[in-house]
């Protein structure tokens, strides 16, 4: 999705504008999404959670799974987004976050170059004319602030996830019209059997940090996979 991103800067993006696109398409080629813990309960009706593990750091990602194909989003149908819920990693382009030379504790906001919203004719302007920040650039930082917030409550739970072994690996795939059977790829998911098997002691700290609404969501989300199956069907 994104393709050249740089951090803000009030020289080099001075007369930059940006306008809303009119559909998401610039997604359409994504077939997952990062997500975050918070959103699990809304995500869950509309795709999928999954989890990716960093085999370098061990460290395991949610992800809203969006397609069964590398770089096919089955919930873009003629530009329009058909699920209920749009992920915040989505909603948030063509801006995003990145730590300076690796420290995850100084952030800057940064943009997309390439992106077909920006342009210097026309739209929101990101800094005014005396050079500082425009509203729209204001709502970016807020927005990305509590992202970055929430982000960090994210990988708590899932930590504690990963701690107590409820992410297993499975393989996903689907059957073709004709009988063929297509493997997709393999991710971690959140294991029921294990999660019903958790002693009390571990259950009930779950419930205490008010973790149980988000597994129970990421539970429910499994279901959307005969969406993603019956939309892939469609596409041939």
């Amino acid at each position: 999705m994104f393709k050249k991103l740089v951090p803000i800067n009030s020289s080099q993006h001075k007369d930059i504008k940006l306008k809303r696109a009119p559909n998401y398409n610039f997604a359409k080629n994504v077939h997952v999404a990062p997500l975050l813990a918070h959103e699990f309960p809304q995500a869950s009706s509309s795709f999928p959670i999954i989890f990716h593990k960093n085999e370098e750091n061990g460290e395991f990602h949610p992800l809203a799974l969006l397609g069964l194909k590398k770089e096919e989003n089955l919930m873009i149908q003629d530009g329009k987004w058909s699920a209920n819920y749009v992920p915040a990693s989505i909603r948030r382009y063509p801006f995003a976050a990145a730590s300076v030379n690796g420290d995850d504790g100084n952030m800057v906001v940064c943009l997309d170059e390439e992106a077909e919203m920006f342009n210097t004719d026309e739209g929101e302007a990101l800094f005014n004319e005396d050079g500082s920040e425009g509203e729209v650039l204001t709502q970016v930082k807020e927005f990305m602030n509590s992202f970055l917030e929430r982000e960090a409550a994210s990988r708590g739970f899932v930590a504690f996830v990963a701690e107590k072994e409820l992410l297993v690996p499975r393989t996903v795939g689907y059957t073709k019209p004709d009988g063929e059977r297509v493997n997709i790829g393999s991710f971690y998911a959140f294991d029921e059997t294990k999660f019903n098997e958790l002693s009390d002691e571990a259950f009930l700290e779950m419930r205490k940090r008010g973790y149980l609404p988000v597994a129970y969501a990421i539970l429910t989300s499994m279901q959307q996979m005969e969406t993603l199956f019956r939309l892939q069907q469609q596409q041939g």
